[in-house]
């Protein structure tokens, strides 16, 4: 089985479907790092987890993620940002998937 390192770079609100991944048979290693001076990124799930440069998101797995759907939004709430007149908004994503 070959892994291959793939990124991608958002600038606002964001959904990862597995399922929809190009020549890929499954994520291993899921990693969403927001930029240092970006808004936190939440997890549309209802669970309000927060994710920041700080505290990035990580699944990393054994056995490989074919299916499934997870929703971001970067939070603009007052309470959970610094005071900024243009809210800058950027995350990378970067997958380890099989071929």
């Amino acid at each position: 089985m070959k892994t291959i390192y793939h990124s991608e770079q958002f600038t606002d609100d964001f959904e990862i479907n597995f399922s929809e991944k190009n020549d890929c048979k499954g994520v291993i290693k899921l990693e969403i790092h927001p930029h240092e001076l970006s808004v936190p990124l939440l997890i549309k799930d209802g669970s309000g987890q927060r994710i920041t440069a700080q505290a990035p998101f990580i699944i990393d797995t054994n056995y490989p993620i074919v299916d499934g759907l997870i929703r971001f939004e970067f939070s603009e709430y007052p309470a959970l940002t610094a005071v900024q007149t243009t809210p800058f908004k950027k995350a990378i994503v970067r997958y380890l998937y099989c071929e």
